[in-house]
């Protein structure tokens, strides 16, 4: 559910300069409180973030504490056999058949 800045309605005239001052401020602090679509400060996510089972699209990298998940993957080798080589960092999954 997206937030919504509380601003007060002006029933009358324009003499509250204060309020609709205090409008302002309340909707500037609602655009400090996205995240931006073109990349733009501040853009950093604070709390998780709930996708309601839909995917993450166009992603060019994925990195979690500090280690490139894609550059993981393509170093991983599954095989029946073990690796007559390899070096630190390679990952070997061994898969048995019944």
């Amino acid at each position: 559910m997206s937030k919504k800045p509380n601003i007060t309605n002006i029933t009358s005239g324009y003499n509250s300069t204060t309020e609709i001052n205090q409008n302002f401020q309340a909707l500037r602090d609602a655009f400090d409180n996205t995240v931006s679509l073109d990349g733009s400060l501040p853009n950093a996510m604070d709390a998780d973030f709930d996708m309601n089972g839909y995917d993450i699209l166009n992603a060019g990298g994925l990195t979690i504490n500090g280690v490139d998940v894609f550059t993981l993957i393509n170093k991983t080798t599954i095989s029946p056999f073990p690796p007559s080589g390899g070096s630190d960092g390679d990952i070997w999954f061994k898969v048995t058949t019944a």
